[in-house]
């Protein structure tokens, strides 16, 4: 049993893998820009530094947000707020597990079809409610 378990993890790793290979190079700039990085429960997490402040600027369609998941990749402002996001992010993390490297895709079009019906981009996606449930906010 214990093997199959392990075998069904590679394959998530491998499923997602193609986005998580995409932003892989955040790790060499995290280094060079003077964020952290580590790995917690099998997720790179890279926090602070440059990519931090970026992150708390804001990115189009989202703004500001405390961290980001990109496929096995998150990226926070913060330790802290690595920690404090972390169930809200592991949510994600098993939302690119269950679709694999169409998760960006499938996400984008679950806001862009929120944006239909009047709601917004980022709250009213489906994708952000689960994650929010995930950690007892709705």
């Amino acid at each position: 049993m214990h093997s199959t378990k392990i075998l069904w993890q590679y394959l998530k790793y491998l499923w997602v893998g193609p986005v998580t290979l995409v932003f892989l190079p955040l790790i060499p700039l995290a280094y060079w820009t003077g964020s952290r990085v580590g790995i917690h429960t099998g997720v790179i997490e890279i926090s602070g530094g440059r990519l931090g402040q970026r992150l708390n600027k804001g990115l189009p369609l989202f703004g500001s947000a405390a961290a980001i998941t990109l496929g096995h990749i998150v990226l926070g402002i913060s330790p802290y707020y690595l920690e404090r996001t972390r169930v809200h992010e592991r949510e994600h993390v098993r939302q690119f597990e269950r679709w694999g490297f169409l998760f960006p895709f499938i996400y984008f079009g679950a806001g862009l079809w929120a944006l239909v019906q009047g709601k917004r981009f980022y709250l009213d996606n489906p994708y952000e409610i689960a994650a929010r449930q995930a950690e007892g906010r709705e």
